[in-house]
């Protein structure tokens, strides 16, 4: 069956890539593992002067088009840019049916005239307000319409989690099907090995939707128990107003010394993360359903994570790790404190996540779900 695949997607298996690019390159070789020829429709900046194409690489049963736009001063004009452009290419390619992440992609696909599932990731209305500054809200905003526009002509979506299903099913009256998120296997490869004692680690970009200071003001309290204590933070590095106020609280808090950014990680280096850390943390107040604790669960490692979003969908709270109210310092340290004082839980709750994520989140198993719905809508 040929499938198109439209979605953000990293060049390769090894690159550092998060969110919606390594779904779209986990969930484009699990539909290749369950036979479908799979062609993945992205865009891209064109180089400096270059005009608008398509330039095609590989060949059946993964072939991807990238679709080259003229650059643009903002991201925002690119959303809008790449509907048509998105379209025309589907019309060369003639898919049997598409499988659409993210709003500019569903717009395109539910334009096509041929089927389309449109997989929802993240819940625009939610994130603008975790954001207050304009740049992203801006960004934001645009996507706000593109998803509108898209839930009035959608007629097949696909819920990520339950989260995700009750924030839109009152708004379309298109037919909902419920599957996870596909995750990497680098990350049910890792070795089993000790983990660091006393370390944390945090994976993702330092944003206000993420929180990091939150997590800070836990590390601190973390700290009066736990004096080694030390996180890891994986992701870009700080920068901007909000990279100076995270610097800012590690040093009023006295964290210098407690603190260790990795930069960004390829897979390998972050499963091998994950493997080093006692307890994987995540601090946000706001997500749809983060793919870095079903990696962590699938190396083995307990989580601690606000109860945002679809989180709580993710981890069995007191079996897997725990979840706790967003913007509750005391009680995300507390939960912290606790695995890190008594190891055994952890390698327990470790154990059950992984049980957790091989039945859940593989990306075989993804991909025939997927390609099950694509039979079913074409």
């Amino acid at each position: 069956m040929r499938i198109a695949l439209l979605c953000h997607y990293p060049d390769d298996d090894i690159a550092p890539a998060g969110g919606v690019w390594a779904v779209g390159r986990n969930l484009a070789a699990g539909l290749v593992a369950a036979g479908a020829d799979v062609h993945v429709v992205r865009y891209v900046p064109a180089p400096e002067g270059a005009a608008a194409q398509v330039i095609v690489a590989g060949q059946s049963p993964l072939t991807v088009h990238s679709v080259l736009l003229p650059r643009r001063r903002s991201q925002p004009l690119r959303r809008a840019a790449a509907v048509p452009a998105l379209v025309g290419a589907l019309q060369a390619i003639r898919p049997e049916a598409i499988t659409a992440h993210e709003s500019e992609y569903g717009l395109a696909a539910v334009r096509s005239g041929f089927p389309a599932a449109v997989t929802i990731h993240g819940i625009p209305r939610q994130e603008y307000r975790a954001f207050r500054r304009w740049r992203n809200r801006l960004d934001l905003a645009l996507t706000i319409g593109q998803d509108w526009l898209m839930l009035r002509e959608a007629r097949h979506i696909v819920a990520i989690n339950d989260y995700a299903l009750r924030q839109y099913q009152q708004r379309t009256r298109a037919q909902f099907y419920r599957i996870n998120v596909p995750i990497g296997e680098v990350f049910f490869q890792a070795p089993e090995r000790r983990p660091d004692p006393a370390t944390l680690l945090m994976v993702g970009g330092m944003n206000e939707r993420k929180d990091p200071l939150l997590m800070l003001q836990a590390l601190a309290v973390v700290r009066r128990t736990v004096p080694d204590v030390t996180l890891r933070i994986a992701g870009r590095p700080l920068s901007g107003p909000f990279g100076a106020r995270v610097q800012q609280t590690i040093d009023a808090l006295g964290l210098v010394d407690h603190v260790q950014f990795l930069g960004s990680l390829d897979q390998p280096q972050l499963a091998d993360a994950y493997a080093r850390a006692a307890v994987t943390v995540l601090s946000s107040r706001q997500e749809t359903s983060p793919a870095v604790l079903m990696e962590a669960m699938a190396a083995r490692r307990p989580v601690v994570a606000t109860a945002v979003g679809g989180v709580a969908e993710i981890v069995a709270d007191g079996v897997s790790g725990y979840v706790t109210p967003p913007g509750d310092a005391a009680l995300l340290a507390e939960r912290v404190q606790r695995l890190l004082a008594d190891p055994q839980r952890a390698a327990a709750m470790g154990i059950a996540g992984r049980a957790l994520a091989e039945a859940n989140y593989r990306r075989d198993l993804v991909g025939r779900q997927y390609l099950a719905m694509l039979r079913y809508i074409s």
